[in-house]
């Protein structure tokens, strides 16, 4: 997936800004490139079944595509704010989450429960600092 199938931010602001190796990216959604949310059914009776595994990976892998347009990776993370919707998903939201750092230093995280998010589908944003990792050059002594 490249930025360019991303949706577009909803407001007047950056999906990413760099100051020297370090990136910033704004609070990432499970919004899909055509606009809708990952991980939502409606049911018969249209009340909506929302999946925070789903959205979980959904949002991970829209900022490990933005991070990649920046020069990084998530492996260059070193902190993330994540806003989930429900208490109740934590457990979950975990467990999914750490299927992206199996085996490497996570970043540290901030895990916040919030009373909503920009859209009513959505049950989970994260926003996260990456530091992109400089080659080394060795001088000749």
């Amino acid at each position: 997936m490249s930025a360019e199938s991303l949706p577009g931010p909803l407001g007047s602001y950056s999906r990413f800004r760099c100051d020297g190796a370090t990136i910033y990216l704004a609070g990432v959604s499970a919004r899909l490139p055509d606009g809708s949310i990952d991980g939502v059914q409606h049911l018969n009776d249209a009340s909506p079944h929302r999946d925070i595994a789903v959205q979980t990976r959904r949002v991970l892998r829209n900022i490990e595509t933005i991070l990649r347009e920046a020069g990084a990776t998530l492996a260059d993370c070193i902190d993330m704010t994540c806003y989930l919707v429900d208490q109740q998903d934590f457990t979950v939201f975990n467990t999914t989450y750490a299927e992206f750092f199996i085996g490497e230093q996570p970043p540290t995280r901030t895990t916040v429960v919030v009373r909503g998010l920009p859209h009513p589908d959505m049950v989970v944003e994260i926003k996260a600092i990456a530091l992109r990792r400089m080659a080394l050059t060795l001088w000749p002594m």
